[in-house]
């Protein structure tokens, strides 16, 4: 308990802070690794196909994670993730394959489009799709619980993010319980957005911890890019990594517009 009040730490200290005279701006849709606080429009699909390389302390992992998220309302959406990994152990042979697939929804309990920070909260979903004896997935059933929080402190928008992991079914010899974190300082320069991202993952022996600093560009109105290069902090998280991709909106997808 005492760990998770110092990750909620940083959300309270920027909700204080946040002056309610800060003129929100656009921000990106999807960050590297931290869960952006931007949702889906009423009717709204995204889809997010992305890259990722880590060179971690046994192996060289490439992971092709799709995800796309549909907006029922302006606060609430479902996201769907499907990953293809490519494992390349440093003693055995390399292997690829279909990754564990995630179901996550989000309700947003404070707008970020109506105030200078917003809060939203989710509960996710991962399914063991991954052949775990191939080290594509971790064989869990598990559920996720997490928030995400934002605030404007001045020209500059922080955000916090956490969830905690924890196994429903566990075969194999991963953590029942993990604890991840994140934090995202993104700073808005016309189309660009400077970004400089915290990422953490914890369990009872191992903490993996990256800093990771990247560039998101909105192409159009409807097409963002984005890449980054994580840097390992901590000997579990390996040296360093690549990320890169894209994200695409569709709007109106059921409702043809209808309102406007």
């Amino acid at each position: 308990m005492a760990a998770w009040g110092l990750l909620l730490l940083p959300v309270v200290a920027t909700i204080c802070l946040a002056s309610d005279e800060a003129e929100q701006r656009p921000l990106p849709i999807e960050l590297a690794i931290t869960a952006s606080i931007v949702m889906t429009d009423r009717d709204e699909l995204y889809v997010s196909p992305s890259v990722q390389y880590f060179r971690l302390p046994d192996q060289r992992r490439f992971t092709f994670p799709v995800e796309a998220a549909y907006g029922f309302t302006d606060r609430l959406q479902l996201v769907l993730q499907v990953p293809y990994v490519v494992t390349d152990p440093d003693d055995a042979h390399a292997t690829s394959g279909l990754g564990d697939v995630a179901v996550e929804s989000r309700y947003a309990l404070v707008n970020y489009r109506d105030h200078p920070f917003g809060l939203d909260v989710g509960l996710g979903l991962k399914l063991p799709t991954g052949d775990r004896r191939r080290d594509l997935g971790d064989g869990r059933v598990a559920l996720e619980p997490s928030f995400t929080a934002s605030a404007w402190l001045g020209p500059l928008n922080t955000q916090v993010n956490a969830g905690w992991v924890h196994a429903l079914r566990n075969p194999g010899d991963e953590p029942d319980d993990e604890a991840e974190y994140n934090v995202a300082l993104v700073y808005p320069v016309g189309r660009w957005f400077a970004v400089l991202e915290g990422n953490g993952e914890s369990d009872r022996d191992d903490t993996k911890y990256y800093v990771t600093p990247g560039v998101v560009w909105r192409a159009t109105e409807r097409l963002e890019l984005r890449v980054a290069v994580p840097a390992a902090v901590t000997p579990a998280a390996g040296d360093y990594g690549v990320i890169g991709g894209f994200t695409f909106e569709f709007e109106h997808l059921l409702h043809g517009g209808e309102g406007e």
